[in-house]
Parts: structure tokens; sequence; C-alpha cells
């Protein structure tokens, strides 16, 4: 399947100052007091197993899980929050 992939350049930035070159998109299951949710989990690192798909865009390594839920085959990175709350945001996916 072919992922069409988006990274604004405030991202490309943010990577380049952090002297980072990995992203790495998974699922994190998360128990409340009544259900479980899913949530985005972010990491800047490379994956621990091969259940990932690889795209390199602009010099990132953007690492996949192959289990994301996406809306359509196609993913925004974006930059979330102001100075040392940057994080990087991504859209396209169905998280519940």
């Amino acid at each position: 399947m072919a992922i069409s992939i988006k990274v604004d350049d405030a991202v490309q930035e943010w990577m380049k100052k952090k002297s980072r070159t990995i992203i790495t998109v998974s699922l994190k299951a998360t128990r409340t007091c009544c259900v479980g949710i899913e949530d985005v989990d972010i990491s800047y690192k490379n994956p621990q197993n091969n259940n990932y798909m690889l795209i390199q865009h602009n010099g990132l390594f953007i690492y996949l899980d192959k289990a994301l839920p996406l809306m359509k085959n196609e993913l925004h990175l974006s930059m979330m929050g102001k100075s040392i709350f940057s994080s990087i945001h991504i859209e396209g996916l169905k998280v519940r």
C-alpha cells in the first residue's frame, strides 16, 4: 500500500534542530478506569520489530506501524505547541 506523506517545513526544521532523523509512529493502548483507549505514540528511535514500513522523506526516516488505522492513504506531519512544549502532530489517522 502506497502512502502519501506531507511533512511541514516546521517539522523538518525541528528535527534538524534536535539532530534527529528518525520518526517512529505507532499506537499505544491505554487503560482507563472503565475502557481502553488508543493514542498515537511518536518516538525518535528505530522500531523494536519488523511490523513497520519505512518511508524516506527529505532526509527523514519515518517508520509507520503497519497496523495504523489510516483514514485514507495520506498522512500529514505538522508541529503543535510552542517552545519546549513543541511536538509533532499527525493527521490522517483514525484513532478511537
